[in-house]
């Protein structure tokens, strides 16, 4: 494959990394002296080298150079250099930058990103992003007790009435939430902060803008889920930490306060990923945020979702599939122990647009081509894509559709304005 000149995946290798790695190179800069406070005076020179290091990247890839083996001492070495191999032997030639699938070398930044902290001894867990992920959430506070305010009402309102045309309703409206929360991304942004507004004010109108909605699909998965088991597991494989974290899991506290659901399974990343995607210390930071509030509100349901962490009705999974190059239909031989963990559940959500490239390989399908098909025989249980649409691929559209956004706007498929909600029944 080649990163064509002018496409998406140009601009992105040209123009969008580079002022990533120049944001990470200017966070360490910045944050020197804190740096030091925590980590001790052998962080301060290792930020240097650290640095360097990541200045040498940034001229590797603005030079076109072939892609390098990993080099420090994590488990996932193995599988990204004999990838790197496998891709030598399919095309003949060894990848570069601006020479190869565009989904493996934006993944391989992210972790030669991680690498160069790794290879340092005081900094191997210091997560570069973690700043600009804090800010953001905290600059859309706002909105956090907007829409936690409306979950608490709904829910209020169905100890005394919960018809199943009205948990429908709140399903399919804590579902787009849950959907559109993944439009403030800092990867596609560069890390610039966006603007909140009411998460729930302008749904009713974003309703067009879903150009695929398998919402009915997901539902009655759910309603056939509960008519044969009493205990319906779900998955849902994250993306981006913040308000989009915060909205996932108000979506998943109404699942089980409505009894659709009991036990929920978050997968996060191993290690700082695409700027804003979620780690486990995010998560922890998220709650720990909300019980330092003075907002009532925003402590109670701090409480209740730190006990179904610790009671188990939620658990957070880290797994290295995630952060591998592989798509998900590589996963059943890369990780087979992984695979085997989502057959387990009724329904594994994936979010976001890197999911949905992984979920369909970022492949050239013709956009009409089925989502089922596209998978290329992924089906561990019915998969679930909520994505606002950031990248070339898509898939599962009925005919004309492509064309007649193509007259809206040339950049509907890179705009993160239109979004799907596709689903694959198992």
């Amino acid at each position: 494959f080649c990163v064509f000149f002018r496409s998406f995946a140009y601009i992105t290798i040209k123009d969008r990394l580079p002022v990533i790695l120049v944001k990470v190179v200017d966070t360490l800069c910045q944050d020197k002296h804190s740096i030091e406070m925590t980590y001790g005076e052998v962080a301060k020179e290792e930020a240097k080298e650290i640095i360097g290091k990541l200045s040498a990247l940034q001229n590797e890839m603005v030079t076109n150079k072939p892609i390098l083996p990993l080099i420090d001492d994590l488990p996932d070495v193995k599988f990204w250099n004999d990838y790197l191999e496998k891709q030598k032997i399919l095309y003949g030639f060894t990848p570069a930058w601006y020479v190869s699938s565009w989904l493996y070398v934006e993944c391989y930044l992210y972790r030669r990103i991680k690498q160069a902290f790794q290879l340092s001894s005081a900094l191997k867990e210091y997560d570069p992003f973690r700043k600009q992920k804090n800010e953001s959430f905290l600059s859309a506070m706002d909105s956090v007790v907007y829409l936690l305010s409306a979950l608490n009402d709904i829910l209020l309102k169905f100890q005394n009435r919960d018809s199943k045309e009205d948990i429908y309703n709140s399903f399919r409206m804590f579902l787009q939430v849950a959907l559109w929360g993944n439009k403030w991304d800092l990867s596609i942004s560069c890390g610039k902060e966006n603007v909140h507004d009411n998460p729930l004010l302008h749904l009713e109108e974003m309703k067009e803008k879903i150009i695929v909605d398998d919402t009915e699909v997901v539902w009655q998965i759910l309603q056939d889920a509960n008519n044969t088991s009493k205990e319906i597991q779900i998955d849902i494989v994250l993306d981006n930490a913040g308000f989009e974290l915060f909205g996932d899991l108000c979506f998943m506290h109404f699942l089980q306060a409505t009894n659709l659901v009991k036990k929920i399974r978050f997968h996060v990343k191993c290690m700082p990923w695409f700027v804003s995607d979620t780690l486990q210390n995010d998560f922890e930071w998220l709650l720990k945020t909300l019980s330092e509030s003075d907002l009532e509100i925003l402590i109670k349901y701090s409480k209740e979702w730190s006990e179904k962490f610790r009671s188990g009705e939620w658990t957070i999974e880290k797994e290295i599939f995630w952060t591998l190059p592989h798509d998900c239909s590589e996963m059943k031989t890369t990780d087979a122990n992984l695979y085997n963990k989502l057959s387990q559940s009724h329904i594994v959500i994936f979010k976001g647009d890197l999911n949905y490239r992984k979920l369909t390989g970022d492949r050239q399908w013709m956009e009409t081509t089925p989502f089922i098909e596209a998978l290329n025989g992924f089906s561990p249980t019915s998969i679930v894509s909520l994505r606002t649409v950031k990248a070339d691929v898509i898939v599962g559209l009925k005919a004309g559709i492509s064309e007649n956004l193509s007259k809206i706007s040339t950049n509907w498929k890179f705009s993160g304005d239109f979004a799907v909600i596709q689903c694959a029944r198992s």
